[in-house]
């Protein structure tokens, strides 16, 4: 449906000839689509996985702990064992000759060592000499040969600290324990009766502290499992309400948002109604008695007074009728009786009406037979509305034109004014830059799921395009 004076569309062009880029304002078509919120049964196995996930991370950590633990257990265990071995057994029993590597001092002191290394969980025994020479040993193959000391043994020499570590097995002097697996190697200095500094070196099977580290972790790990899997069985009815009263509170404010948008939409038409149906023909039939006592003084007998009085009245008939415009105006403006009796097209030639005294031509352009629900043809309205509402007061603007087109699977509004145009980068600061009209028009396409774009320039008009999914 088209008014009769309509022409083709107007497309907006700057001096240059090229059209303005389109600037979007809103995209509430992509807010509209968003997949729901996930169901509470999802959130709450997502908040499970996540626990589960921590729990693993503890039990881990606690391994790693658990291990560290042992091996420190194990080297502090051998750092005792071998001090004990070193003042009970190996120092009382070296003497001066073993040190010169005499062979009856090795005989004797391998006697005395040899049936207690294997209590004192000692695989093997070196004494050196501080010169790197090996005086005894219970390998015997290593006795009189000579290795040099690396720092950490000659720092054990100096200040008789006793130090652990695990034995380096690609040694050469430790090709013989090479079988034996992973060994602690615990070494401290030792005297002769003489005062020479010995180095004592004492290996034992590091398979203790993964003994240990198994021991500890069946102690302590059911405990925190336990405490863990309990908390979290815990949380697990707490997290569900929560999630649970969150969704409730979401659908609840929702249906009060409705509820608002409906009760205000109702209210507008009681107060249109409310003003239609008293005021207005309360002041229309003040304006038809007023203007019918004018004329009954105006025929009646001539004198100054008579006149005079019926000038007034004829004023006041005027003023009242302008009322009477001005209030029919501010109906439209608050609820179109037109929109949801007669549709869009008679609200919009409303608007058309209103327009016209100002010299704006305004042009509408709408398909026949357009049947839309009324809150679809309420935001297209609104949106016309708002945008010629701009046009009156800043486009300086002498042809308007709406058009709507029914296009696959949405609706387009636009409205098209050969005005003045504006800097669209000035949108981007809106209401501060004085555009709090488009601030409105974005507020309402994003309240109603729709798309809404702006095309100007300075001196090349505007173009307000509106596209409204088709219900």
């Amino acid at each position: 449906m088209a008014v009769d004076d309509r022409t083709a569309v107007m497309e907006p062009v700057v001096s240059g000839g090229t059209a303005p880029e389109w600037t979007r304002l809103v995209d509430g078509t992509t807010a509209r689509s968003r997949p729901e919120p996930p169901s509470v049964g999802r959130v709450v196995a997502r908040f499970v996985l996540a626990n589960l996930i921590a729990v693993v991370l503890l039990v881990a950590g606690s391994v790693w702990a658990s291990r560290k633990a042992a091996a420190d257990e194990a080297i502090a265990d051998a750092r005792h064992a071998a001090d004990l071995l070193a003042t009970l057994l190996v120092e009382p029993n070296v003497t001066d000759r073993l040190a010169l590597g005499d062979s009856e001092a090795v005989v004797a002191l391998d006697t005395v060592l040899r049936d207690r290394l294997a209590a004192a969980d000692v695989l093997r025994i070196k004494i050196w000499s501080a010169e790197g020479r090996i005086v005894y040993s219970d390998e015997p193959r290593l006795i009189g040969s000579s290795f040099p000391l690396d720092d950490e043994n000659r720092a054990a020499l100096r200040d008789g600290v006793t130090r652990a570590e695990l034995s380096d097995l690609g040694k050469p002097e430790n090709r013989y324990e090479r079988s034996a697996g992973q060994l602690l190697e615990v070494y401290r200095a030792i005297r002769s009766p003489d005062g020479q500094p010995l180095l004592l070196e004492a290996y034992s099977s590091y398979r203790d502290a993964t003994a240990r580290q198994v021991d500890i972790w069946f102690k302590f790990a059911p405990i925190s499992v336990s405490v863990l899997l309990a908390l979290l069985a815990m949380q697990l009815p707490l997290s569900h309400r929560m999630v649970a009263q969150l969704r409730a509170s979401q659908r609840e404010r929702e249906l009060l948002q409705q509820r608002a948008l409906d009760t205000s939409t109702e209210e507008r038409r009681q107060i249109a109604g409310s003003l239609h149906d008293g005021i207005v023909q309360d002041v229309s039939a003040s304006s038809l008695l007023v203007a019918g006592a004018a004329d009954q003084l105006r025929g009646g007998p001539s004198h100054g007074s008579s006149q005079r009085v019926a000038e007034v009245l004829g004023q006041a008939a005027v003023a009242l009728r302008e009322s009477v415009g001005s209030l029919r105006s501010l109906l439209v403006q608050i609820y179109p009786p037109s929109l949801e009796r007669a549709g869009l097209y008679s609200a919009l030639a409303d608007l058309a009406a209103r327009l016209r005294p100002r010299g704006i031509d305004l042009r509408i352009d709408v398909p026949d037979r357009l049947d839309l629900p009324l809150d679809t043809a309420t935001l297209l309205f609104r949106t016309a509305q708002e945008a010629l509402l701009n046009v009156v007061k800043h486009a300086d603007a002498h042809t308007v034109a709406v058009t709507v087109a029914e296009l696959p699977g949405r609706l387009v509004l636009e409205i098209i004014d050969d005005g003045t145009g504006f800097d669209p980068t000035a949108i981007r600061s809106m209401p501060r830059s004085g555009h709090l009209g488009m601030s409105l028009l974005a507020d309402l396409a994003a309240a109603g799921g729709a798309r809404l774009d702006v095309r100007t320039a300075p001196g090349a008009g505007t173009t307000v395009r509106l596209e409204v999914p088709r219900p």
